[in-house]
């Protein structure tokens, strides 16, 4: 390949890249005023204390420490951990008068209410809402073994139900307050299977004293909690301006200093923190941001806090002064709400799209989404999913190619607690990928797969359906069969089709690499059309790479003919199947070796030769 070919393809690849970004969102201050009183009441009880007689500290995150102590408070067992003689592996538990922290942390390992974050470190960062709800509902006698009761990723719902996660909880900034208020709440509710509350198990435990809880605590407190002001609810001219200028555009480089993928990203706070999906960053060595509004480029000074399974990353962006948006609550979300999704969709900064919220609770592979019909696109990850108050709920990170207005949003819920402890540097967390000689196996099939595109486009020599296309035609025993590799740059979509002639019908097989962008898992599906009329489509099915074999190929769904021979051309179609993998491996070993190792097999066809 010639160098003016392969600086043609680079820069095709600079604009096809375009993994995605956030908007940005703010902590605002808050009275906890109410909270402070409720405090009072627990403190009488000994279930809560404060760092000084007169100061509850309720201003800030609870640690995972004070989390535990609160949990071993409800089971009433803090005299219990306090006399006793506890072990535990953690190097990390603080100092604390009278050795106190490691009794409670020894006593919850020993009877398996925690294990730490890793076999030597008990894990000094926050806690969220989801791991203190999780605590309280086991105090309740709920479990999440297995899934029992509720789930560890989930435990909103069912703290809604039982009446341990009040509206006046703020789930996404969580703060001691809201221990307060969850904690407060819990005592009026009923132990799972009995009629009987947590408050009076207490007592008859004998961890509280039942004359000091009927002249302390207050069954109407919660109810009467200060109601907070209504929220004017925004047109989408006024979205739009409102939060806009919070969103940013981020380019990712590798070790030389090649970018190699672009996203969106939006502000948690004025001072720089802000918030983008774990693969928008992923691999980068360096990386750097545009505000929308006035161009200004910043860098990204590093990363405060990360979850690769969950997909989002706290980064740090060098500067101040940065525009914000407000942090709704995404445990709210209802189906058919109205919302908007601003990031940089194909690089296009600032892009506003409008829909409803689809699904407030989509599970998929075990994690829960808010799925929404706003159009997202490659380039919208890491962008904001904002509700009719202007408030962002969600992190948008991902589509579903195979279907229509399929998006997909990480609530904005899951970051709550993040560590701001230390910013570590992208050249820490990635130190050696080099985008163009293959990359790292995380990322080796976004290469590929962007070098297949950036081919086609550099190569194009025919068209098929409207896209463009590189064909190649082989003259068989059984007529002519033709080869096209084809290009929708729009949605970014990567066809390979198989297009066989004989005896004036026409035959077709088609293989579809759709990039679901959050999990870079690539399926395909196929069907088979006679007369060269997509009228006449007979067959087809859809299945993911890991799961084809060539000789287990099975249609979903019969249409037009029923006497269809469905063995005969299941078999067909699994043949020709591999053909297509075939000719795509070709056009990797035979025109894009010089950028790297690519194949099939990155994108989960590793058996896909099995055919017999």
């Amino acid at each position: 390949m010639n160098k003016k070919t392969k600086r043609l393809i680079s820069a095709i690849l600079c604009v096809c890249i375009c993994i995605t970004i956030l908007p940005v969102f703010s902590l605002a201050a808050r009275d906890t005023s109410y909270e402070e009183s409720l405090a009072q009441d627990l403190k009488k009880l000994g279930l809560f204390k404060g760092v000084s007689d007169t100061d509850f500290d309720l201003n800030r995150a609870p640690t995972r420490l004070e989390a535990l102590v609160m949990l071993i408070r409800v089971l009433g067992k803090e005299n219990e951990a306090l006399d006793g003689s506890w072990s535990h592996p953690f190097t990390d538990v603080p100092v604390w008068t009278n050795d106190a922290a490691n009794k409670y942390v020894g006593y919850a390992y020993e009877h398996g209410l925690t294990n730490g974050i890793s076999a030597t470190q008990f894990g000094l960062s926050n806690a969220n809402a989801q791991m203190y709800l999780t605590f309280m509902l086991r105090a309740l006698g709920y479990s999440d073994a297995n899934g029992l009761d509720f789930t560890y990723s989930d435990p909103f719902t069912l703290s809604k139900s039982v009446g341990i996660l009040p509206e006046c909880v703020n789930v996404s900034d969580f703060w001691r307050a809201d221990v307060v208020l969850v904690s407060y709440a819990a005592l009026a509710v009923k132990m799972k299977g009995t009629s009987q509350t947590l408050g009076q198990k207490l007592i008859s435990d004998g961890a509280i004293s039942g004359i000091v809880f009927q002249s302390t605590y207050r069954s109407d407190a919660i109810a009467k909690y200060p109601t907070a002001p209504v929220t004017a609810e925004l047109n989408s001219e006024q979205i739009y301006a409102k939060c806009s200028p919070a969103v940013f555009y981020i380019e990712v480089a590798d070790k030389n200093g090649v970018p190699f993928a672009s996203g969106s990203g939006f502000f948690l706070r004025s001072d720089g923190i802000a918030v983008t999906n774990y693969h928008v960053i992923e691999d980068a060595y360096s990386a750097a941001i545009t505000l929308s509004t006035t161009k200004e480029q910043y860098k990204v000074a590093g990363v405060y806090d990360y979850s690769k399974e969950e997909d989002w990353a706290v980064i740090k962006i060098e500067g101040s002064g940065f525009s914000c948006l407000e942090i709704g609550d995404s445990s709210t979300v209802v189906g058919g709400a109205k919302c908007y999704a601003i990031g940089s969709p194909q690089g296009l900064q600032n892009t506003i799209s409008d829909g409803i919220i689809s699904n407030p609770g989509q599970v998929i592979n075990g994690f829960t989404y808010i799925q929404t019909n706003a159009a997202i696109s490659h380039g919208s990850s890491g962008g904001a999913l904002i509700n009719k108050y202007g408030q962002v709920i969600g992190i948008t990170s991902a589509i579903m190619e195979s279907g229509a207005n399929l998006g997909f949003a990480i609530p904005i819920t899951i970051i709550s607690g993040y560590s701001s402890a230390k910013c570590t540097p992208l050249s820490e967390l990635f130190p050696g990928y080099v985008s163009v000689s293959g990359g790292s196996t995380s990322s080796a099939a976004q290469d590929a797969y962007d070098y297949l595109g950036a081919f086609v486009q550099v190569y194009q020599n025919d068209t098929l359906a409207g896209f463009m296309a590189y064909s190649e035609a082989v003259d068989t025993s059984y007529g002519q069969v033709t080869y096209y590799l084809l290009c929708n740059p729009s949605n970014y979509d990567i066809y390979v089709q198989r297009t066989e002639t004989v005896e004036n019908e026409y035959y077709s097989t088609v293989l579809a690499l759709d990039y679901f962008t959050y999990n870079h898992s690539v399926g395909y599906y196929y069907y088979s059309d006679v007369n060269n009329s997509a009228a006449s489509l007979e067959a087809y099915s859809y299945v993911y790479a890991p799961d084809f074999r060539g000789d287990n190929l099975t249609f979903d769904e019969i249409d037009k003919n029923d006497g269809y021979d469905v063995a005969t051309n299941e078999g067909f179609a699994s043949s020709d199947l591999q053909d297509c993998l075939y000719f795509v491996d070709y056009i990797f070993d035979e025109y894009l070796s010089d950028f790297g190792d690519f194949g099939v097999y990155l994108f989960g066809f590793e058996n896909y030769d099995m055919y017999s």
